[in-house]
């Protein structure tokens, strides 16, 4: 059970670096309102707030968000696969061959492991990801190079990408950030000049949630500079939106609303002339509405839930939508109706983003720094005590 939340794990490293509060708000560019509300528990840690603190108090984020939680059972098979994940990660191409099989049998794998992550079901099909690697380094070992070698690399390219974002949510952000590293150097052998522009995309998220907002604005600028001297065709332009969204939230974490606002405008420009069922997957799922997720996203990151709830009541997600990424809008909207100052409204929409997608919601740190805010002032409440309970977080 996660029984202490950021903001006591933020108190106690502090006292350890033996600073006061007014000294690591100063070296952490933060208010000391803000730090005190958030250490008493009355106000949630946004990420950009955690990435500062942790930076300045040289620790890691993991350290003051409590991640990887506790595995519950419903939990326990994903975080399973983890180790062997782990282990065929850095084993990269040199650990022994077991059974030989087939692309076709292993691209066949893959995509059940993306569809239950777009599904947001975690634990039901991961368990193939550490085989599917690892065939993928077999097949490259033996093929000569040609089209068949490139397809190979482009599908380990894929298979990286999902494995990054799969140990990232379960909280192994180094084994994430190793696994991006990995998509990377896989595209740039997949002989699609579109990959390596998408991987850098899949690169700049482990740098978000690394807190490195200026690293990862540059990857986003790197990128669009690469993509200008290629074609534009349908499955470049959706990559080319996709780095636009990343680049929006890379810019409301670094406090910088007008570029944050910009790229939305760009993202939503080619949204209008693209959509991802005419592009190649790249991983990026760029769609309009998508655009819309962000648009809520970015006012949350500057902390202006106004805003933020008036955007969101204006979103009707089609059934289209993913469960991964309706899920994390309505999680999104919980942390903003909380900013409003509505903090049933709050609840209700964590309830909405267990509906959806349960897994994710219940190892998403700011769900668990909501309900502690929520419970700070409304302990005892039977619904907040129910969810807080299937969430394992200790109020």
């Amino acid at each position: 059970m996660d029984e202490t939340g950021v903001g006591a794990r933020t108190a106690r490293a502090r006292k350890l670096a033996r600073l006061t509060q007014p000294e690591l708000a100063h070296k952490a560019n933060v208010s000391v309102s803000l730090l005190r509300k958030v250490e008493q528990g009355s106000r949630p840690a946004s990420p950009a707030f955690i990435a500062s603190v942790a930076r300045q108090l040289g620790v890691n984020i993991e350290d003051l968000t409590g991640q990887p939680y506790t595995p519950q059972r419903a939990d326990s098979t994903a975080h399973a696969t983890i180790g062997d994940l782990r282990r065929r990660i850095m084993a990269f191409n040199d650990e022994p061959v077991t059974r030989p099989t087939t692309l076709e049998e292993i691209a066949a794998a893959l995509n059940r492991v993306r569809q239950g992550m777009r599904r947001a079901q975690y634990s039901d099909l991961t368990a193939e990801l550490p085989d599917v690697i690892h065939g993928l380094h077999v097949l490259a070992a033996d093929a000569p190079a040609g089209h068949q070698l490139e397809e190979i690399y482009s599908t380990l390219a894929y298979a990286y990408n999902r494995a990054s974002s799969f140990a990232y949510r379960y909280g192994y952000l180094d084994l994430a950030g190793l696994a991006a590293e990995r998509c990377v150097w896989a595209a740039e052998h997949s002989g699609d000049p579109i990959w390596p522009i998408a991987a850098e995309y899949h690169r700049a998220l482990i740098l978000l949630y690394s807190g490195a907002y200026a690293s990862g604005l540059k990857v986003v600028d790197r990128a669009h500079s690469a993509s200008d001297q290629l074609p534009s065709t349908p499955d470049l332009l959706a990559v080319r939106g996709a780095l636009h969204l990343r680049g929006s939230i890379l810019s409301a974490r670094a406090l910088d609303g007008d570029t944050a606002d910009s790229h939305l405008r760009e993202a939503r420009r080619i949204g209008e002339v693209v959509t991802s069922e005419l592009a190649k997957d790249y991983g990026t799922q760029f769609q309009m509405p998508n655009v819309a997720i962000h648009s809520v996203a970015v006012p949350v990151e500057l902390s202006d839930g106004t805003t933020a709830v008036a955007r969101a009541e204006q979103i009707h997600l089609p059934a289209s939508v993913a469960p991964s990424r309706a899920g994390h809008h309505w999680i999104d909207v919980s942390r903003a109706w909380l900013l409003h100052g509505d903090k049933a409204r709050a609840l209700g929409s964590l309830e909405n983003a267990r509906r959806i997608a349960p897994e994710l919601t219940r190892n998403h740190p700011q769900v668990h720094e909501t309900v502690r805010v929520l419970a700070h002032s409304r302990r005892g409440t039977d619904t907040l005590s129910r969810f807080a309970r299937w969430a394992n977080v200790k109020i």
